[in-house]
């Protein structure tokens, strides 16, 4: 059976208590060492991954700024084209009004020039018949009846030349 004595438990003591001196001097002291490698290599890679993180962060700040400024450099330019256009427009539209204007006097000059024209023609015409009313006036004997009758056939004659 198993008995049980001080002297037992006392060496059981002993060795536990060497094995615990051994245990502590050299494995724990190596496992210890892992551990705090691990520890650190754990530290190492997250302070990385959070400058990491930390630098793509910025760096997507940066573009977003890029873009903004390429979208506010975007309208900027749609608006100077618009801009440019619209002033192209005014000015043809202004080109063509002064062309119309252009022709319009020109038309109302060739307009009165031919009004002139016709003027003086109708005047040629006028005096010639009023000379050849006169010499035939002249040429005839007067009577009231005979003038009279001139009379008639000139404003026949002037009215047939002016229609």
């Amino acid at each position: 059976m198993l008995t049980t004595s001080i002297v037992n438990i006392a060496c059981t003591i002993f060795n536990l208590l060497i094995l615990y001196v051994l245990f502590r001097k050299f494995l724990f002291g190596r496992v210890d060492k892992v551990l705090m490698q691990r520890r650190e290599e754990v530290d190492t890679a997250t302070k990385t991954a959070d400058e990491a993180t930390k630098s793509a962060i910025a760096t997507k700040r940066e573009y977003e700024k890029k873009i903004e400024m390429a979208d506010e450099e975007k309208e900027q330019i749609l608006a100077d084209i618009k801009k440019q256009g619209y002033d192209e427009y005014e000015k043809i539209i202004s080109e063509a009004k002064k062309k119309g204007e252009q022709i319009i006097v020109e038309a109302r000059h060739n307009a009165e020039v031919e009004n002139e024209r016709a003027k003086e023609a109708y005047a040629a015409q006028l005096t010639d018949m009023v000379v050849d009313a006169a010499s035939k006036i002249a040429a005839t004997k007067h009577s009231k009846e005979d003038d009279m009758e001139l009379y008639e056939k000139f404003i026949s004659e002037a009215g047939a030349n002016n229609e």
